[in-house]
């Protein structure tokens, strides 16, 4: 790994958010959640009880949305991973808040600004990164998560 690479991204720091691109947020991926997770919570998969019960509809699994942040990021980034990089490992989350439920039917996106960036081991170096998740319409960010990603070279 060439010193420019990490450099890159420690230029990100505090810097202007990678944002993704907007995921509608669908009934069909609140059933597979509840199929595969085996937490059938009327909330998610009950859109007329949700609607008689005051949510106005079914919401989002928050683990769900949580879920989708290496899909918004890859995104954002444009690649799978930043140039000269092997891979990236999850190694973590931090401060998880769910703000504000989701309904289905909106969308949202990922934003990301890299808070820190330290080298663990030669070629490993443990990225922060402040995770909003974006509710279309919504006054304030759905879910908020500090995420450690460390990224080999």
């Amino acid at each position: 790994m060439s010193l420019p690479s990490v450099e890159t991204i420690r230029r990100r720091l505090g810097s202007v958010p990678l944002v993704s691109e907007w995921v509608l947020v669908r009934q069909e991926d609140m059933d597979g959640f509840a199929r595969v997770t085996h937490d059938h919570d009327w909330m998610h998969t009950d859109p007329a009880r949700a609607r008689a019960e005051g949510f106005g509809g079914t919401i989002a699994f928050g683990f769900w949305t949580l879920s989708l942040l290496s899909r918004f990021f890859r995104d954002a980034l444009g690649t799978e991973v930043p140039a000269g990089a092997s891979y990236g490992l999850n190694y973590g989350l931090d401060r998880v808040r769910l703000l504000v439920p989701v309904p289905v039917g909106s969308r949202i996106r990922g934003h990301f600004t890299v808070t820190d960036v330290r080298e663990k081991q030669p070629r490993r170096f443990l990225v922060s990164l402040h995770s909003e998740v974006e509710a279309e319409g919504l006054d304030r960010p759905a879910m908020v998560a500090d995420w450690l990603i460390l990224l080999v070279f």
